[in-house]
C-alpha cells in the first residue's frame, strides 16, 4: 500500500514540477524587434488574448501566454510573443495571425531541410557560418531589389554568424535581360565584385542596358574585355542554367525564394520578419546544420 502511496506522490510532483511557473505580466520589453514602450492598452490586450489562443510551436508545450509568462521564458516563446505583437500592430485579423504562425511554425522547423549547392555561389561570408541564407532571384526582379540588400546587410551585421549567398534564377517573365544579367553578375563574380556589381544593378534598376553595365564594369575597376568574354562563355550560359534547374528542381517560381539553413522562408519579406526569422534560427539549441 505505502508502495502504491509513494509512486502516486511522485506523479503528483512530476505533474507540479512540468507546470510553468508563471510571472504576473507578459515580459513586453524583452520580445525581439518590439518597441514595448510605443504598446498601448488596447494593443496589448488584443496581442495578450491571441497568445492565450495560440500554441508555442517550440521549446514549450503550452499555449503562447504560458510558455512567455514561465519562469524564465524560453527564447521562441519570447519570439512567437513578439511576432504576434507586430502583427497585432499591423491590424491583421485572428485568423490571418494564426495562419502566418502556422507557416512561420513550418518554416522554422520543417520536415526535412534542403540541400543546397553553394559552393560557387557568390557568398558574403564563410559557409560554415551557424546560419546560411541563400535567395534565388535575378537582377531584374522588382521584389529582389527590396529583399536582397536586406539580407546582404543582416549578414553584415552578423559576421561570422549569418552568411547570405545569391543563387540566380533569371525568371522568364522579366525577358531575356534577365538571363544577360544574371551572365553579367558571373563576369562580375569571377573578378572578384559580384557584391559590388550586386548593389550597382539594384540601386540602378531601371539601367540595365548592355552600355549600362560595361558602364558599371568600368566604375568597378573591372577588366572589360576580360568580362565581356566571361559573360559571353558556354561556361557562363551553363552555370546560369546550373542554377536556375537546381531551384526548380526544388519549387522555385518566382523570386526571390529564400533559405535559411535550408528552411523555405514563409512569411514577409520585410527587413524585421527576416531578421527575426534569421535571429531565431541562431538560438535554436545545438543549431541546425
Amino acid at each position: 500500500m505505502r508502495k502504491w502511496v509513494w509512486m502516486a506522490c511522485l506523479l503528483v510532483l512530476s505533474a507540479v514540477e512540468s507546470v510553468p511557473v508563471l510571472a504576473q505580466e507578459v515580459p513586453w520589453a524583452r520580445l525581439p524587434n518590439v518597441d514595448s514602450a510605443s504598446l498601448d492598452d488596447s494593443i496589448r490586450q488584443r496581442a495578450e488574448a491571441v497568445m492565450g489562443k495560440e500554441r508555442c510551436y517550440f521549446e514549450c508545450p503550452g499555449t503562447v501566454l504560458e510558455c512567455v509568462k514561465a519562469n524564465p521564458p524560453t527564447g521562441t516563446a519570447l519570439r512567437v510573443a513578439g511576432f504576434i505583437v507586430r502583427q497585432v500592430v499591423r491590424g491583421k485579423a485572428d485568423k490571418d495571425i494564426h495562419s502566418d504562425l502556422m507557416e512561420r511554425a513550418k518554416s522554422a522547423h520543417p520536415f526535412k531541410p534542403v540541400t543546397l549547392d553553394l559552393k560557387d555561389a557568390p557568398c558574403l561570408g564563410s559557409l560554415e557560418a551557424p546560419v546560411v541564407v541563400a535567395a534565388f532571384a535575378d537582377f531584374d526582379c522588382p521584389f529582389c531589389r527590396e529583399v536582397s540588400p536586406i539580407l546582404k546587410k543582416i549578414a553584415q551585421d552578423h559576421p561570422g554568424k549569418v552568411t547570405y549567398c545569391l543563387k540566380l534564377f533569371p525568371v522568364k517573365g522579366h525577358g531575356e535581360i534577365a538571363v544577360e544579367t544574371s551572365k553579367a553578375g558571373i563576369a562580375a563574380f569571377r573578378q572578384g565584385k559580384f557584391w559590388e556589381f550586386h548593389d550597382l544593378m539594384y540601386r540602378n534598376f531601371e539601367k540595365h542596358s548592355d552600355s549600362d553595365v560595361l558602364g558599371y564594369v568600368a566604375s568597378l575597376g573591372l577588366d572589360a574585355p576580360k568580362f565581356v568574354s566571361t559573360r559571353e562563355s558556354q561556361e557562363t550560359r551553363d552555370a546560369v542554367v546550373a542554377s536556375k534547374r537546381e531551384g526548380l528542381k526544388l519549387g522555385v517560381k518566382s523570386t526571390p525564394t529564400i533559405y535559411v539553413n535550408g528552411k523555405l522562408y514563409a512569411g514577409e519579406k520585410s527587413a524585421v520578419e527576416l531578421l527575426d526569422r534569421i535571429q531565431e534560427e541562431l538560438e535554436l539549441p545545438g543549431g541546425t546544420k
